[in-house]
């Protein structure tokens, strides 16, 4: 069984339970959600009436400008925080539904700075962490753990006993997600994780994710940088102020266009370029290789 199978596939003490291999991704809906954080004993909404769908096995890029709500909503979805009004619904359950706390673990949330992720004394530590909690047996949270270092890049032979914060910034990114990885999510929440990352890291994280979707992982990405949400994404959620200004397929008509300048976004360099050029702009391509191979 390869990384990516072992990450999609049943965990060890559910086997053919939810997140059973040919079921890896989890379907995900948000029901008029709505949030407010108290402030000075007054509540300031952050989240209002936000409802979309994102099928299994899909990717969803979650944008906006900053404090639209990105963030909160991620947390959300998790179960960090309850919604005041609405609900979140997981491969179709409410949080009425007796499967909804099992399924609730079967999501991943890799948090924008991964210094919140990280406590344990070593590497290995840090990712077994989850697994453990979960009562898997020691042989399968050590196969686990190396798996997922492996995945992300981080060999355990040279980074497992390494504290995580002698780790540089862009290995403690990773390092986070081999965390959430271990516990074979269905469902993965990523909150700005390009931030502060060289262009080689970036190139590897894109990689992993890209692996992740083709394996069928469910993917739910919050971030500002547009060219990575289009290389990575199927459909967008965008946020404003706490409400959705629009969902679904990506829209570069003029009225699109419109959408996302006044959420202080910009079209993905690739469709600007097909615009340009006089091309169609929903055959734009997502990828400099596709860009290369369709101007040959």
């Amino acid at each position: 069984m390869s990384g990516l199978e072992a990450i999609a596939g049943a965990a060890p003490d559910k086997p053919g339970g939810p997140g059973a291999a040919g079921s890896a991704g989890m379907s995900l809906a948000g029901e008029a959600v709505s949030f407010s954080y108290e402030e000075a004993r007054a509540p300031v909404p952050a989240l209002c009436d936000v409802s979309f769908e994102l099928r299994a096995g899909g990717s969803l890029a979650l944008m906006g400008a900053s404090g639209s709500g990105k963030s909160t909503l991620l947390q959300v979805v998790r179960g960090l925080d309850a919604p005041e009004s609405g609900a979140v619904l997981l491969d179709g359950a409410d949080p009425s539904d007796p499967r909804y706390t099992a399924l609730q673990r079967e999501v991943g949330l890799v948090f924008q700075a991964p210094e919140r992720q990280l406590f344990a004394s070593t590497a290995r530590d840090d990712v077994a962490f989850g697994p453990r909690r979960l009562g898997w047996p020691d042989e399968q949270v050590t196969s686990a753990v190396a798996t997922a270092l492996d995945l992300v890049g981080l060999p355990p032979a040279r980074f497992a006993e390494r504290h995580p914060y002698a780790l540089s910034g862009g290995e403690q990114r990773r390092l986070a997600l081999a965390g959430v990885l271990a516990m074979r999510p269905r469902l993965l929440l990523l909150d700005e994780p390009f931030v502060s990352l060289d262009p080689g890291t970036r190139r590897q994280l894109v990689g992993i994710l890209e692996r992740l979707k083709a394996a069928g992982v469910t993917l739910l990405l919050a971030t500002h940088d547009v060219d990575l949400a289009w290389a990575l994404c199927d459909e967008i959620l965008v946020l404003g102020e706490g409400r959705v200004a629009a969902a679904g397929p990506w829209d570069f008509s003029t009225a699109g266009g419109r959408l996302l300048a006044a959420n202080r976004l910009r079209e993905p360099f690739f469709v600007e370029l097909w615009r340009r050029l006089g091309r169609d702009t929903h055959r734009a391509p997502r990828t400099a290789a596709q860009a290369a191979q369709a101007l040959r």
